[in-house]
Protein backbone atom coordinates (compact mmCIF):
# COMPACT_ATOMS: atom_id res chain seq x y z
CA UNK A 1 0.00 0.00 0.00
CA UNK A 2 1.22 3.47 -0.81
CA UNK A 3 0.19 4.91 2.57
CA UNK A 4 1.37 2.62 5.34
CA UNK A 5 -0.31 4.58 8.15
CA UNK A 6 -3.74 4.96 6.51
CA UNK A 7 -6.28 2.51 7.91
CA UNK A 8 -10.02 1.96 7.83
CA UNK A 9 -11.45 2.14 11.36
CA UNK A 10 -14.25 -0.27 10.44
CA UNK A 11 -11.65 -3.02 9.87
CA UNK A 12 -10.73 -2.78 13.55
CA UNK A 13 -14.39 -2.83 14.60
CA UNK A 14 -15.21 -5.85 12.40
CA UNK A 15 -12.21 -7.72 13.77
CA UNK A 16 -13.32 -6.91 17.32
CA UNK A 17 -16.85 -8.10 16.56
CA UNK A 18 -15.63 -11.36 15.05
CA UNK A 19 -13.32 -11.88 18.02
CA UNK A 20 -16.14 -11.26 20.51
CA UNK A 21 -18.25 -13.84 18.70
CA UNK A 22 -15.46 -16.42 18.83
CA UNK A 23 -14.84 -16.53 15.09
CA UNK A 24 -11.06 -16.29 15.35
CA UNK A 25 -10.77 -19.77 16.82
CA UNK A 26 -12.50 -22.88 15.63
CA UNK A 27 -13.41 -21.64 12.15
CA UNK A 28 -11.56 -21.89 8.86
CA UNK A 29 -9.59 -18.74 8.15
CA UNK A 30 -11.11 -18.41 4.67
CA UNK A 31 -14.63 -18.55 6.08
CA UNK A 32 -13.90 -15.80 8.59
CA UNK A 33 -12.13 -13.69 5.97
CA UNK A 34 -15.13 -14.03 3.64
CA UNK A 35 -17.42 -12.81 6.43
CA UNK A 36 -15.09 -9.88 7.13
CA UNK A 37 -14.90 -8.92 3.45
CA UNK A 38 -18.67 -9.02 2.93
CA UNK A 39 -19.26 -7.06 6.14
CA UNK A 40 -16.67 -4.42 5.22
CA UNK A 41 -18.10 -4.08 1.70
CA UNK A 42 -21.43 -3.17 3.31
CA UNK A 43 -20.03 -0.55 5.65
CA UNK A 44 -18.91 3.00 4.95
CA UNK A 45 -15.23 3.79 5.24
CA UNK A 46 -13.71 5.79 8.03
CA UNK A 47 -10.02 6.33 7.40
CA UNK A 48 -7.51 7.50 9.96
CA UNK A 49 -3.77 7.74 10.37
CA UNK A 50 -3.50 7.39 14.12
CA UNK A 51 -6.08 5.52 16.18
CA UNK A 52 -5.77 8.06 18.97
CA UNK A 53 -7.27 10.63 16.58
CA UNK A 54 -10.42 8.52 16.24
CA UNK A 55 -10.90 8.35 19.98
CA UNK A 56 -10.22 12.03 20.46
CA UNK A 57 -12.45 13.41 17.71
CA UNK A 58 -15.31 10.90 17.71
CA UNK A 59 -18.42 11.52 19.78
CA UNK A 60 -19.65 8.57 21.84
CA UNK A 61 -22.92 8.57 19.88
CA UNK A 62 -20.95 8.18 16.65
CA UNK A 63 -19.01 5.27 18.10
CA UNK A 64 -22.22 3.54 19.24
CA UNK A 65 -23.74 4.03 15.79
CA UNK A 66 -20.64 2.53 14.18
CA UNK A 67 -20.81 -0.48 16.51
CA UNK A 68 -24.48 -1.02 15.61
CA UNK A 69 -23.61 -0.83 11.92
CA UNK A 70 -20.85 -3.39 12.40
CA UNK A 71 -23.11 -5.82 14.29
CA UNK A 72 -25.69 -5.64 11.50
CA UNK A 73 -23.07 -5.94 8.75
CA UNK A 74 -21.50 -8.99 10.40
CA UNK A 75 -24.92 -10.58 10.98
CA UNK A 76 -25.83 -10.03 7.34
CA UNK A 77 -22.44 -11.27 6.13
CA UNK A 78 -22.74 -14.49 8.13
CA UNK A 79 -26.19 -15.14 6.64
CA UNK A 80 -24.93 -14.34 3.14
CA UNK A 81 -21.85 -16.58 3.35
CA UNK A 82 -23.74 -19.45 4.99
CA UNK A 83 -26.46 -19.23 2.34
CA UNK A 84 -23.85 -19.26 -0.40
CA UNK A 85 -22.12 -22.30 1.14
CA UNK A 86 -25.44 -24.16 1.47
CA UNK A 87 -26.24 -23.53 -2.19
CA UNK A 88 -22.83 -24.86 -3.20
CA UNK A 89 -23.41 -28.15 -1.37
Amino acid sequence: MLFQNVQNYYEKLVLEELTERGFLSGYEQGYVEDIACVALNNLPTQYFRFEVDMGFYMESEDYLLMRKQVVKAVDDAILFINDKLEKEN
